[in-house]
Order: structure tokens, then C-alpha cells, then sequence
């Protein structure tokens, strides 16, 4: 599909105060990551690792120039008739990621293609976190649960860069008046004569409405099942649902997220009802926390390659900053949480292709951690920057702030990801599979430590459960990050 208009990048650096200042626009940042590459590179093939290199150039060039374009107060999505409409800037993005993370030669690695999600996400959320999290959701739900007919219908199309034709997942499952507590949702489903559902009740935080969601309602029997609800119907008109209006969120604006009533919406059920709330945790919202993970990585990388970059540029007293002791430091310290996240990344997914049984405890509390540092680290580059740290046309940093914050609470709050992760570690199995990753890469002592706070945790009440499991997973977390990545 043809653009509509021309698109026109918002010049970056162009602050009079700092003339000459190059910022950190049109690097690789695959190249501009040398902890990213000394990680990930050994898990990747060479042709993996040469893609990458590429794709570093082209986040850097072009998606980086195309996301802040469509961030521009008048590209950002409209309500238009009942219909999200989205600037050519944004669509452009996502045909890119579309083509990048789902589409050919060939599948990709979870390992290259999460390492993508992060280089993607130096730009930030960008209107595209969120479409490549869902969608990659709903495509691994399909090649698992799918039915042939569905699978035949949905797969080639989601997996398509084409805008007239492709298709992108959306997730519909927060309700106002239950929150994370999902059993506690109220749509209900009828079943039809031909077996399949119809859906009434209201979504009320429904990010990126594309076209063919994954949701949740309840059962005659008030059992909790998933659904699959396709936007439109085959004569082209919406299918039983309306949207209520777009949410004034403070970040990830570059996509829209919306209140969704559903009037009678035609959906087919997604494996058994009693099945639902387990699809859902264990093969939806477990690849929504890796990207979340993700997200906060490549947040991190952007924010520490603009502290440096800046810092070593900028004169002060006569002298760059990296010549003052402090800021030296400050710089040190922020390289040495991102290299933490870095390890801690590639370990969860190296779980992840592995099959190992300590990834049930590595997603959430990767999620938990790593989208943490993440916002921790945006805001250190900005104080670290100062002034112009804070400015719209000076860096992305403003917009990756709001962003990251954001992408903290997608997902599942910390206390509660956080008490998913510790009941998977406290499991025997995953809690051997654990300590064989982090046994003889760390101090033996922490290790004893740790061993012995899981064990004893076995024997907590509720209460003293959900007041320490923060702490285990913080403890896991550090153990994961002293390894030798």
C-alpha cells in the first residue's frame, strides 16, 4: 500500500544551545550495543548475527526517524468513526517490525527475534511493542490450539506486512471492576446454533485494536474461557462491538488503546472452557512478558547510549563530562545495570528454547526486573543529561520515560508477577533447574543464601508470602545477573 502523503522526519538535535551535537540518530544499534553483541552474538548463528548488525542499522536510521514522526501531536491515533485511524508514519513502522519479527526467509529463533524486539525498542514503544507482543501471542496460540480452518484463515495474515490485507492480535481481557483478578471478570458468552459464542459485556483497557483479538468471558456455567473475536465480519461490517473511546494514557501513545462494549460479538471458543485462564497465563500473556521484557532492554540500551554519547561530547569547566569523577562513575554504574539486564535476558530465553523448567520462574520475574531497571535507567540518563535531558526535540528520552513507566504496569503488577515467579521457584523441579544455571557462576555463599530462603519459604503463610516474595525474586534476579554471560 502507498503512503498517502509523504512523510517528514522531526529534526533531532537541531537545539541552538548545542550546535554541532550529533546525538545518538542513524547509528547501528546493534554496533552501538557491545554488551548486547558479546551476549547475544554467541547464541546466534553468524548469518543471525550479521542480521542483526543490519536490522541495528535500520532501527537506528529508519524506524527511529519514523516512530518520533508519528509521535508529532497531529499523528497521533484518532478516533474516526467508530475506527482507530493511524498516521502513514505508523503504519509504515509496523509494516517494517511485521516484516522484521513474523515474516520471511524463514522463521526466526526466539533468540533473533526477541533481539530484534530490543533493537526495535531503542526507539521505544513507538505504537509498536504492544502489536508485536499481541500478535506474536496469538500466532503461537494458533500453531498450538488453532483449529486447520483457523490456522489456513489467520496465520498467513498475521504474519503479513501487507496493511489492506495483514492482520494484527489484540488481547481483551481487562475488566473495570477486576483488574488482574481476571476470574473475577463479568462478560458473559452464549453459545449459538452452530456452536459458536456470542459476547456481551465491556473491556475496559484494550490495547491496540487490531483485527483479531484474544479475550475472555464466562461461560453459562461461570466458567472463565478464551475466545477468539475477529474485528469484522466477511461482509466487511464490525462485528457485535463498538468502541467507547480512546484512553488518555500518559505513554505508549503511538498506539491507541480504547474501552471496547461487546453488543453480541460472534467469537469461537479457544480449547476447553475450564482451559482458559491456563492458555491464557501460560501461552498469551508469558510471550506479552518477554516483549515487556524486551521493551525495557532496548529502553535501557537507549538511554545508556545517550548518557554516553552526551557525556562524552559535552564540555564542561573545560572538559568533557566524562573527565569529572562523578558523572564517570554514574556512567559506569548505569553500563554496569544494563549489562545485568542484558545477562539476565539471554539466560531467560536461553531457558526458553532449551525447555528448561526454571523459565516458568524466569518470564515473570524477568518482567518484573527488568522492566524496573529499565525506568530506572531512562530517568539516571536524564538526570545525568540534565537540562536538555527534558526536551521534546532534543532526545527521545521524555517520550521513552512515559513509555517505560507504562510498559511496568502492562501485563501483571510487580507483587503479583512477582508471587508467580517465587511459586514456580519454590516448585523442587524449577528450583533445581535454577540453581544449576547460576551454580558455579556466583558467589557459593549468596548461593546458600538463596537455597535456603526458597526452602524456607515453602513454610510461609499467605501474609509473609506476599510481603517476601519481592525479595526472592530480587535475590534470583542478582544471582542471574553475576553470571559470566
Amino acid at each position: 500500500m502507498a503512503l498517502t502523503r509523504s512523510i517528514s522526519y522531526p529534526p533531532f538535535m537541531d537545539n541552538e544551545a548545542l550546535p554541532g551535537y550529533p546525538g545518538t540518530r542513524g547509528m547501528n544499534f546493534w554496533e552501538a550495543d557491545a554488551t548486547l553483541q558479546s551476549v547475544a552474538g554467541p547464541m546466534l548463528t553468524p548469518q543471525g548475527a550479521a542480521r542483526s548488525s543490519e536490522f541495528g542499522a535500520f532501527a537506528g536510521r529508519t524506524l527511529d526517524a519514523l516512530i518520533d514522526a508519528a509521535h508529532t501531536a497531529e499523528n497521533l491515533p484518532r478516533l474516526v468513526d467508530g475506527a482507530v485511524r493511524y498516521c502513514p508514519e505508523q503504519i509504515s513502522a509496523r509494516q517494517h517490525l511485521a516484516r522484521a519479527i513474523y515474516g520471511g526467509p524463514g522463521p526466526l529463533t526466539l533468540t533473533e527475534r526477541m533481539t530484534r524486539a530490543v533493537l526495535a525498542n531503542y526507539c521505544g514503544e513507538g505504537g509498536i511493542t504492544c502489536p508485536l507482543a499481541m500478535t506474536d501471542g496469538l500466532i503461537g496460540l494458533l500453531e498450538k490450539r488453532g483449529t486447520a480452518a483457523q490456522m489456513r484463515e489467520f496465520l498467513p495474515r498475521l504474519r503479513s506486512d501487507d496493511p489492506d490485507w495483514a492482520l494484527t492480535g489484540g488481547q481483551f481481557v481487562t475488566e473495570k471492576q477486576s483488574g488482574s483478578n481476571v476470574a473475577a471478570n463479568e462478560t458473559t458468552a452464549a453459545l449459538n446454533a452452530d456452536g459458536t459464542w456470542s459476547l456481551t459485556g465491556t473491556k475496559w483497557f484494550c490495547s491496540n485494536p487490531g483485527e483479531l483479538w484474544v479475550t475472555t468471558a464466562k461461560t453459562p456455567q461461570g466458567v472463565v474461557a478464551l475466545f477468539l473475536v475477529k474485528r469484522k465480519n466477511s461482509d466487511g461490517s464490525l462485528n457485535g462491538h463498538k468502541i467507547l473511546r480512546l484512553k488518555p494514557i500518559g505513554g505508549t501513545r503511538g498506539k491507541a488503546t480504547v474501552e471496547v462494549e461487546y453488543t453480541g460479538a460472534r467469537a469461537e471458543m479457544i480449547g476447553k472452557p475450564r482451559e482458559g485462564l491456563v492458555i491464557l497465563v501460560n501461552e498469551i500473556l508469558s510471550v506479552s512478558r518477554l516483549h515487556v521484557a524486551a521493551a525495557a532492554l532496548g529502553f535501557a540500551g537507549r538511554a545508556v547510549l545517550e548518557a554516553r554519547t552526551f557525556a562524552e561530547w559535552r564540555l564542561a569547566y573545560g572538559k568533557p563530562l566524562t573527565a569529572i569523577p562523578s558523572v564517570a562513575a554514574r556512567l559506569q554504574s548505569m553500563e554496569g545495570i544494563h549489562a545485568g539486564m542484558v545477562a539476565a535476558f539471554y539466560h531467560g530465553l536461553h531457558a526458553l528454547e532449551a525447555g528448561e523448567a526454571d523459565a516458568e520462574a524466569l518470564v515473570p520475574l524477568l518482567k518484573v526486573e527488568i522492566s524496573m531497571r529499565g525506568t530506572e535507567l531512562v530517568r539516571e540518563a536524564q538526570l545525568l543529561i540534565g537540562g536538555h535531558g527534558i526536551l521534546d526535540d532534543f532526545s527521545p528520552l521524555n517520550r521513552l520515560a512515559d513509555d517505560a513507566i507504562v510498559n511496568e504496569i502492562w501485563e501483571g503488577t510487580h507483587p503479583i508477577l512477582a508471587g508467580h515467579a517465587a511459586k514456580a521457584l519454590r516448585r523442587p523441579r524449577v528450583l533445581e533447574s535454577f540453581l544449576a544455571r547460576v551454580s558455579g557462576g556466583t558467589d557459593e555463599q549468596a548461593l546458600d543464601r538463596f537455597t535456603a530462603l526458597v526452602k524456607e519459604s515453602r513454610t510461609w503463610g499467605e501474609e509473609d508470602r506476599s510481603l517476601r516474595d519481592e525479595e526472592i525474586v530480587a535475590e534470583a534476579y542478582l544471582l542471574l545477573t553475576d553470571l559470566d554471560a
